[in-house]
């Protein structure tokens, strides 16, 4: 059997570098008005503005109250109806003692939903993605503003590239996005 190379794969995305946070704005902005693609600015500050109210709070709140009435209904079940035993002339139901436990369940419950739900809302639970191979994103720490685009075709690479070089990048890398 005779074994064919495979065609190399052309870029479909563009990396390019900036030294300013406002030439990169304006950059990832003529971008956007042009519609060539998918464009994300990678920063090394924080984006200007008030932080996006985070609905995790909440889920963990209502995660944690589940948790809790949960232990304290299955101790309720497991006192009163599944094995009622009388020890020392307690009630039956005698809910003081169900919640320290009760509590404890809704603090792990908490943590729990507050370790996952972090971790679903930063991004984590995807593996690996494309970007991550750029070199030019590892000046982003730094201080380097790189506005990556990814281009449905190759008409559409090349405005990319036209309209990254009129912004004033510094460098442009091409990339399999």
């Amino acid at each position: 059997m005779k074994f064919e190379a495979e065609a190399p794969i052309a870029p479909n995305g563009l990396a390019a570098t900036f030294l300013s946070e406002d030439a990169s704005l304006v950059a990832l902005a003529n971008l956007n008005a042009a519609a060539v693609g998918h464009a994300r600015l990678f920063s090394p500050l924080p984006p200007p503005g008030p932080p996006k109210p985070s609905r995790l709070p909440a889920f963990a709140l209502l995660i944690g109250l589940l948790g809790a009435a949960g232990a304290f209904g299955l101790q309720s079940y497991a006192n009163v109806v599944a094995y009622p035993l009388d020890i020392g002339g307690r009630p039956p139901f005698s809910w003081p003692s169900f919640i320290p436990i009760a509590f404890e369940a809704g603090i792990l419950a908490v943590v729990l939903a507050t370790v996952v739900g972090a971790g679903a809302l930063c991004g984590f639970m995807r593996y690996c993605d494309s970007v991550d191979e750029i070199r030019a994103l590892r000046d982003t720490t730094i201080d380097r503003w790189v506005v990556v685009v990814r281009a449905p075709d190759s008409d559409a690479l090349a405005r990319s590239r036209s309209i990254l070089e009129r912004c004033g990048a510094r460098a442009i890398e091409e990339a399999e996005l």
